[in-house]
Formats: structure tokens, sequence, C-alpha cells
């Protein structure tokens, strides 16, 4: 009997586009001869949607009409559940099962889907979903503790500092003093927990500075301040859990002009083909690096990976510094765009085993973590004192 697949999209994100994109490739290329996928997706104000509409990037365009044809829904929270409800829309009506979930994919970029949240709620409901745990997750979200504990495990990230956005308008000129003593010009900023490269500019005096730190506190109260790399190259690899173990992809290269930042526009918005994602970006595949730094890579990748205990397919992105031959992690993806399984392709691996195999490892972890232990008989209520509490049961 097949497997319900909930592919959970959307959300409360900047970045909401984008997994609605990385969304439907997974639902258009799942092995629909073993798995049923079932379109979970979450508007950007939080309200929960299924229906086959929702399987076609085309029906997005018009948005109200989409939701017409769609059936609003809500979860049951309740342990080894996984019913999704009709959502009660009148004084009178009643919520009735729409269909059940076996295992969840989420398929989200950014806040509130890609950073634990959602991983939360599938633990509390018991629920076997595919990629990283509560804690890796809420970890790789953050630039800085990624690069904290990097360093910690002695993998090179390059300088930086954290600012908190809401002291930087009362503190201007003394934060401004210490980046430009410390790092000089330029510098990147970033918020801490954003990808797609949203928010993120380069500065290379006080002024760009004073605008790049305005917009990315749009985003973000958190925001990371880097030294830029001005002879850089991007090489990226994806780590991915499997049952037959932690496998690593083939490194790539993203295609750039010298000397300027990988935009939200190049991304995304440069492919012939609207659904392509990040998969449509240019790229070298394999990238063009000696073989000692290829492998110099693959082991930090997958150092990080084990470390942080991450799961599903992550993609990881490191900077080289071409003038000085270095090497640096720069960000960990938990829900890379396109689940980076153009890298898994450059390493003889389709896309469908890909999915196959991550969803078959979600439910190896769920049946393992169930092993443990989830209740402990105590006879501490016996023995409290009840004069020394609230009182007793009313009824």
């Amino acid at each position: 009997m097949k497997k319900n697949i909930g592919v959970f999209f959307g959300g409360r994100s900047v970045e909401h586009e984008i997994s609605i994109i990385s969304a439907l490739q997974v639902i258009k290329m799942i092995d629909t001869d073993t798995y049923n996928p079932i379109p979970v997706y979450i508007t950007k104000d939080g309200c929960w949607y299924t229906g086959n509409w929702l399987k076609f990037i085309d029906n997005f365009r018009n948005y109200k009409l989409l939701l017409k044809r769609c059936r609003k829904i809500m979860p049951s929270l309740n342990t080894h559940d996984g019913t999704l409800f009709t959502y009660p829309s009148g004084l009178w009506k009643r919520s009735r099962a729409v269909t059940k979930i076996d295992v969840a994919f989420p398929v989200f970029h950014g806040a509130y889907g890609e950073d634990g949240c959602f991983q939360g709620l599938f633990e509390i409901m018991n629920l076997p979903y595919v990629g990283s745990d509560v804690t890796a997750s809420a970890v790789c979200m953050s630039k800085t503790l990624t690069k904290e504990i990097s360093k910690a495990i002695d993998i090179p990230v390059l300088d930086y500092c954290t600012i908190d956005a809401r002291r930087w308008f009362s503190d201007k000129e003394n934060q401004i003093k210490h980046i430009a003593g410390r790092f000089g010009f330029p510098v990147i900023v970033k918020p801490d927990n954003l990808g797609s490269s949203i928010g993120v500019s380069k500065a290379t005096d006080i002024q760009e500075l004073e605008n790049a730190i305005e917009l990315a506190s749009l985003y973000a109260h958190s925001l990371l301040v880097e030294k830029c790399v001005t002879t850089i190259r991007e090489i990226n690899c994806s780590v991915a859990a499997t049952p037959q173990g932690v496998e690593i992809s083939e490194c790539e290269e993203p295609v750039v002009i010298p000397d300027k930042l990988l935009t939200f526009d190049d991304k995304y918005l440069t492919s012939p083909s609207s659904v392509k994602g990040m998969a449509g970006t240019k790229r070298k595949i394999p990238a063009d690096i000696p073989p000692a730094l290829k492998k110099e890579i693959r082991e930090y990748a997958l150092k990080i990976f084990r470390h942080l205990g991450c799961s599903g397919v992550v993609r990881i992105d490191f900077i080289l510094d071409a003038a000085a031959g270095k090497i640096y992690l720069n960000e960990i993806n938990t829900i890379p765009g396109s689940l980076a399984f153009y890298l898994w392709e450059a390493a003889g691996k389709k896309f469908p085993t890909l999915l196959t195999e991550i969803i078959e490892h979600a439910i190896k972890r769920f049946t393992q973590n169930n092993k443990l232990k989830k209740h402990f008989d105590s006879p501490v209520l016996w023995s409290i004192n009840s004069n020394k509490l609230s009182g007793k049961m009313m009824g």
C-alpha cells in the first residue's frame, strides 16, 4: 500500500515563493508507484490548504482562485494520528477528515519552517519527517551559531562579528568604528537567519555600510558582518543521510561575474524555466578545483554534518579565497533550493532515487527514535503532601 507523503511548503517566510518551486519539484519527481504525494500549502499569513490544484506552478499566478479551489485544513496534533481535517468555516459546520499523512516532507525555505519550527510540530505529532531535526535545523539557520560551532571543531570560517539591529541606531558611531577597525573595507552584511541572498549586500565605505545594515535590519534583528574576500570563488557540495549511510555529492561552482555577489535574481530569475529554481543557475559541475582541495571540502562537509546531527539532504556552501588558496565554510542549508538534486545527479544518483532514499531514512530514524523510552514510572505524585498544593479536584 502506498504511503501518503505530506509535502509541506510555503509558510511565513520571505523565501515563500522559492519554497513553492522546490516543493513542486519534489511532487513532480517523487516515485508515485511507492508514494502518494499530498501537497500541504501554508499561506503567507499561516493558513493551511490542500488539493491537487497546488501541484501546478501556473495556478499560483491566480492566487485567490487557487485558494478557492483548495480545501482549508488543520492538522490533528494527537500522537500517532497525522490526520488532516477540514477547517470549520461556520458556526454549525463541523470538521471532517480529509486525508492521513504517513510521512511529512517539509520543503520550507527560511523562517517558520526550515528553522526547526515545523520539525518541532512533527515531533509533537510523533510523525516521521524528512530532513534535519529541531536542534540541527535551528542551529544551521543561524549563520553565527554555524560559524561558532565550525570554529570549535577546527573548520575554518571567515572573520565576522554579529550586530543587534535594535542597538544599531542608538550606538551607530561606535559600531561603525568597531567594524572599520576590525575588518576595513569591503565587508559583507547579511541577515543572520535568511537565505536566497535576501538582504545581503557589500559595503565598500561607511555610507554603504550604513545602507547595508539598514537593509538587512528589515529582515532580521541579528545581523552578520564579515570580511569580504575580493578574489572569491564559491564551492558547494551536498551531504545526505540515506539507508546506506551518509553520502557526499559532487562539488560545484556557481558561475558569477568576478567580484560580484550571487543575488536573488541571479539564482532564481535568470533561468529560462520558472520552475528550475536553483537548478537553473549557471554552474560548473564538477568544480574546477585540485583533487586535494576537493577532498578537504568534502571532509569538512562530512564533519560538520555529523557533528550537528543533520539528516535528509543538506547543501554546505564554502568560500574559496583564490588569491590565498584558503577555503572557509560559509553556511549550511538544511533544506536547500531544489533539494540540491543537480549535485546528486552529477554523482550518478537520480532525483527520484534521492527522494526515495531520504524518505526511507526518515522512516528508519523515526522507528529507531520510538524505541527510546518515553515514560518513566514514578510514585512521586503519591508522595506529595496535597495540603501544600493548590487543592483537590472539584467535581
